[in-house]
C-alpha cells in the first residue's frame, strides 16, 4: 500500500531593511537541512517585506522579497525578522490576520522587542534577546519578561533569535519529524546540543572569565564555589586582597552590575537549572542556592522568569520547544 505524502508545511518570512543576516540564513538553512534529512521538500518558504524587491540586511545579505498582500497567501508559520529602525505596522497587521486563523507567529529578537514594547501582555510570558531585555526593563514595567530562549503567549512565540534561531526552527518542525531526523538535523548544523525553549539565554559572562582581569575572574570562581552559602562582597574582596570598592568598580566595568547583584543572578540561574533538570524538592534547591526558604527562592525566581519555581517545574517537559508536541 502506498502511503500518501503529507501536506507540505509553509513558512512566510517577513523581513525589513537592515534585518539580521544571521537569523534569515539560520531559518532558511535549517529548513533546507530538514528537507534533505526528511528526503522530500516537505518544508517550503517564501520571503515577504513591507518594501518588496531587493531588501538589504544589516550586513552583506541581500534577499528578493515578495509584497505583502493583506489577509491573503497566509502560510502555516509567520516568522518576523524585523529591524529596530523600521515601522512595525505591516507585520503587526499580518500577525492579527494569522491569529484570526489560529496559525503560528514567531517574532525574533528585534521583532519580539518591538512587540513587547507596544503590547501589554497580561497572561503568559515573553522574551527577547537579553540586550534588548535589559533596555526594556529599564524603561518599562515588564513583569512577564523572562531570560529564556523563547516563550509562547496567546499564540505568539517571542524569541531571543540570533544564534539560537536554528534550534527554534527545529522545535517548530519537531511535531512533523522523527526523533532520529531531529538529531540528524542537529548534527548537520554542527549544534553541540538542541536546547529547549526554557533554557536560559547563553549570555552568562562568567563563561568567558578568561578574558577578564584576574580579580573579576577569581571573584566569579569564589561565587560559583559558594552558591549554597553566599559570602559577603566584603569577604570576597578580602580573599582577593583588594578593597570592596575596587572590586565593585571592576565588576561594573565588565558586567555593568554590582558584585552583589551579579552573585544573586548566578544563584537564580543555578536554581533554574536544578528545577528543570533534577527532581530535588524545592526546599533542597532553595538551600543549595543560598535562599534558605522556598518563599525567598520563589520571590527571586519569579522576578527573573515571570513564573514561580513550582509552576515552572509543572509545565516543563523535555521537548525541543516546551510548548510544542513532545519528541
Amino acid at each position: 500500500m502506498t502511503i500518501p505524502e503529507r501536506k507540505s508545511t509553509t513558512f512566510e518570512i517577513f523581513v525589513q531593511r537592515r534585518f539580521c543576516d544571521l537569523e534569515l540564513a539560520s531559518v532558511i538553512h535549517t529548513l533546507q537541512t530538514a528537507n534533505m534529512v526528511h528526503g522530500a521538500p516537505h518544508f517550503g518558504w517564501r520571503v515577504i517585506s513591507d518594501r518588496p524587491g531587493l531588501v538589504q540586511g544589516g550586513g552583506v545579505c541581500l534577499v528578493r522579497a515578495e509584497p505583502v498582500i493583506p489577509n491573503h497567501c497566509l502560510a502555516d508559520f509567520l516568522i518576523v525578522i524585523a529591524s529596530n529602525t523600521a515601522n512595525p505596522a505591516v507585520w503587526m497587521a499580518r500577525i492579527r490576520s494569522m491569529r484570526r486563523l489560529g496559525r503560528s507567529v514567531i517574532l525574533l529578537a528585534d521583532a519580539a522587542t518591538a512587540f513587547i514594547a507596544r503590547t501589554q501582555v497580561e497572561t503568559g510570558a515573553v522574551t527577547t534577546h537579553w540586550a534588548d531585555a535589559v533596555a526594556l526593563r529599564e524603561t518599562q514595567d515588564q513583569p512577564r519578561l523572562t531570560e529564556n530562549l523563547s516563550e509562547s503567549s496567546n499564540g505568539i512565540i517571542t524569541a531571543a533569535g540570533r544564534a539560537a534561531t536554528a534550534e527554534l526552527v527545529i522545535g517548530l518542525l519537531a511535531r512533523e519529524l522523527r526523533v532520529s531526523e531531529i538529531t540528524e538535523i542537529g548534527r548537520h548544523l554542527l549544534l553541540p546540543e538542541i536546547r529547549t525553549s526554557s533554557s536560559s539565554q547563553p549570555f552568562a559572562p562568567e563563561a568567558f572569565h578568561k578574558f577578564y582581569d584576574k580579580a573579576v575572574s577569581d571573584a566569579l570562581a569564589i561565587m560559583e564555589d559558594n552558591l549554597s552559602d553566599p559570602l559577603s562582597i566584603v569577604a570576597i574582596a578580602a580573599e582577593l586582597d583588594i578593597s570592596q570598592r575596587c572590586l565593585e568598580r571592576r565588576f561594573r566595568a565588565v558586567f555593568d552590575a554590582s558584585p552583589g547583584h551579579y552573585y544573586k543572578k548566578l544563584r537564580i540561574r543555578r536554581a533554574h537549572h536544578l528545577i528543570l533538570r533534577t527532581k530535588l524538592p524545592l526546599i533542597a534547591i532553595a538551600t543549595a542556592t543560598g535562599f534558605g526558604s522556598t518563599g525567598s527562592l520563589a520571590t527571586a525566581f519569579k522576578k527573573s522568569y515571570a513564573v514561580t519555581p513550582s509552576d515552572q517545574r509543572r509545565k516543563h517537559r523535555e521537548r525541543v520547544l516546551d510548548y510544542s508536541a513532545e519528541v
